[in-house]
């Protein structure tokens, strides 16, 4: 996969940076590559694949999250070692699906990572791989805080998430708030970072969650979060200060399409596990057109 990857790399760079370019913007794939999305491909003869990130399926995990929202131990310490470390195992191991199903179609691959995705740090402790080491295994170019060219865009990745507590929507207790505070403090950092790269160019802005407001009003009854927004206010901050032409996020499944804030057109790409996804062409260095995936 690797040497396929540097192939495509090398052919894309040569292309007109200001020439026709057409992008699928998927996300929320959670263990499947559905037909659907690969018949789009082929049919909308597509150039790039970004990817919003959350490649496993987490259901069995998310379920029991919800189900011991309140208690104060791990997950771990509630279900058990044993079987703790089989859903996880269970659950990287089904990120293979998605990743292989874009790969395979010969395409550019970029993403970032989501709250789904298990990092190489989390998975070592059980002895397995994360999710560094399998987008290296596919040849998919992962973004954590980073910029690179894409045709006459920037392309700025940021990876991550930031949970309830880190965005006040749950109460933290005292131990808790300075830790919240501190990574708070380095999320922010990093936005100050990409955007210091960025100063000047036209950018497609690639993040996994939605902005406060936008797309982000809890639907699923099941959530302890139900009707409560609770997209990043800090993505909404940043967004309005510098205005990148695109901004592409998912996490919200019950959502799909887009919103203006500003000159930004936010772009939900919609439940990439139901098939859905944007279809984005870019030619003379602006945005023509955005076509949804339903």
């Amino acid at each position: 996969m690797g040497a396929a990857f540097r192939l495509e790399e090398r052919l894309f760079k040569q292309k007109n940076p200001n020439g026709l370019m057409r992008i699928l913007a998927i996300g929320d794939l959670h263990g499947t590559f559905p037909s659907k999305l690969r018949k789009a491909v082929k049919r909308e003869k597509i150039d790039v694949i970004l990817s919003v990130g959350d490649y496993p399926n987490t259901d069995v995990l998310r379920d029991l999250e919800f189900k011991h929202w309140s208690e104060k131990k791990r997950l771990e310490e509630i279900v058990g070692k044993t079987k703790y470390r089989k859903i996880l195992k269970d659950t990287i191991d089904s990120a293979n699906i998605p990743m292989r199903g874009m790969v395979n179609l010969n395409k550019r691959v970029i993403t970032i990572y989501g709250n789904s995705d298990i990092l190489n740090k989390e998975a070592k402790k059980y002895g397995f791989h994360g999710f560094e080491y399998q987008c290296k295994k596919f040849g998919i170019k992962l973004l954590k805080t980073d910029t690179l060219n894409l045709g006459s865009f920037v392309l700025a990745g940021f990876s991550g998430y930031r949970g309830a507590m880190s965005k006040k929507l749950t109460k933290a207790d005292s131990k808790k708030k300075n830790k919240i505070k501190r990574y708070n403090s380095k999320w922010r950092k990093r936005l100050d970072k990409i955007f210091s790269k960025t100063k000047g160019e036209r950018v497609i802005f690639l993040a996994h969650d939605v902005p406060r407001g936008y797309f982000d009003k809890v639907n699923y009854k099941k959530s302890p979060m139900h009707s409560k927004h609770v997209g990043d206010e800090y993505f909404t901050e940043y967004i309005r200060k510098y205005q990148p032409e695109l901004f592409l996020c998912g996490h919200m499944h019950e959502y799909q399409g887009l919103k203006k804030l500003g000159g930004t057109s936010i772009i939900n790409v919609g439940d990439g596990a139901e098939g859905k996804a944007a279809v984005i062409e870019i030619d003379e260095g602006k945005v023509k057109s955005v076509k949804f995936i339903r």
